[in-house]
């Protein structure tokens, strides 16, 4: 088989297993929790908690990947999807709401945010030369394997029950751990020692990095805003579906036809960045999620709803390509690492900030002023954007 097309096979094949592991992970954790006996508020909290961490993990994970000459960004990745795994196994025996169960969650959740943008580096390590694997196309995988198991638990919880839960966690870690096992042996061994040893010379530091990049960190300070927004509307699904009627199930398709909306951005993205500039794209993208959490708020029923979530395609599925592409151009190869971080960094802030405000709004004043802070905050992380977000070339 040409060597293109077994790599974008096997990171394809990455990107889906991961996805499926954060539907189950972070898309269900609301659902699961209150199931446990747990308030919107504790599970606000829980959340919280978790992000907080990842927040601390995040910068600590990404200087040791750019500066160790032992640890990459595939160790990272492949020793917290064990850990997953080894805490979906505690989820079979633990049900009911305890300081045991928080603290597996706290954990899962923590690495499960933590590792995304050390996903996304992991291509580089497999493609050294950042031409063979088409992104794009990859983290589309993912997005459409979250539709399928987000549909297909939504039937399962109502059939089964919550334990569909952890044995799909179980299953799928599994065979992450499987597949991260090949590719470390395959794709990265032969160029690993001479990979970090570069990038133990040259790599920035934290606080140089920040001076050196100041237009890209508030740029990164934006998503904070925005994330809110979109964190709140992934970790709620259950609740805003009931305000407006439904249950399980219709959350289940909802997530599903959200993640399905991001197929077509994110497969034509190589394709549309040729024809406008990532600047621009990455712009649009940001004002997309704007109008989304504006019309996630005013929507009175499952049909309103679903038509706010339809933006996915010109939100989310823009932005995920388009941010690692202005990343790799604006920023040394050096730091790319770090860049990474940051905006994910700041994507989890914002969850930070939402899954305590928004669990708090949900129990005290209701759904519909929890949304509304959150596109407030949304369109304000969208002025700020406008600041910051430097021209292109490409």
């Amino acid at each position: 088989m040409d060597n293109t097309k077994q790599l974008n096979i096997e990171y394809f094949s990455l990107q889906s297993l991961f996805w499926m592991t954060y539907c189950m992970v972070v898309g269900f954790s609301v659902t699961y929790l209150l199931s446990c006996g747990y308030s919107n508020s504790e599970a606000g909290y829980i959340l919280a908690s978790a992000n907080i961490c990842a927040l601390v993990l995040q910068p600590f994970f990404a200087d040791l990947a750019d500066r160790s000459k032992r640890i990459n960004a595939m160790t990272i990745f492949l020793v917290s999807i064990v850990i997953i795994f080894v805490c979906s196994i505690g989820l079979f025996f633990i049900s009911a709401r305890s300081v045991l169960l928080t603290l597996i969650y706290v954990v899962m959740i923590t690495l499960a945010n933590a590792v995304i943008a050390f996903l996304t580096s992991v291509q580089y390590l497999m493609d050294r030369s950042k031409s063979k694997i088409n992104f794009g196309l990859c983290r589309a995988g993912g997005s459409l394997c979250f539709a399928i198991l987000s549909a297909a638990m939504g039937i399962l919880i109502e059939r089964i029950g919550m334990k569909s839960i952890p044995t799909a966690l179980f299953i799928i870690t599994f065979l992450i751990i499987i597949l991260c096992m090949y590719i470390t042996r395959h794709r990265i061994h032969t160029t690993y020692e001479s990979t970090n040893a570069l990038t133990h010379k040259e790599s920035s530091s934290l606080l140089v990095f920040f001076k050196e990049n100041p237009k890209f960190m508030v740029l990164s300070i934006a998503m904070l805003f925005i994330y809110y927004a979109h964190a709140f509307i992934t970790n709620f699904t259950i609740s805003i579906v009931r305000n407006v009627g439904g249950d399980h199930r219709e959350m289940g398709y909802l997530i599903a036809f959200m993640a399905l909306m991001e197929l077509p951005g994110m497969i034509g993205f190589k394709e549309i960045s040729q024809r406008f500039k990532v600047s621009s794209l990455l712009l649009f993208s940001i004002m997309m999620f704007s109008v989304k959490a504006i019309i996630v708020w005013l929507s009175p029923s499952l049909m309103t709803l679903t038509f706010g979530f339809a933006l996915q395609v010109v939100s989310f599925a823009l932005y995920i390509p388009a941010s690692v592409q202005y990343a790799n151009i604006m920023i040394d190869e050096k730091d790319t690492v770090k860049a990474q971080m940051m905006f994910n960094l700041m994507q989890t802030g914002g969850a930070v900030f939402s899954s305590i405000i928004g669990g708090w709004l949900i129990d005290f004043s209701g759904i519909s002023h929890a949304l509304l802070v959150g596109a407030i905050l949304s369109c304000i992380g969208t002025i700020i954007a406008f600041t910051a977000i430097q021209n292109t070339k490409r």
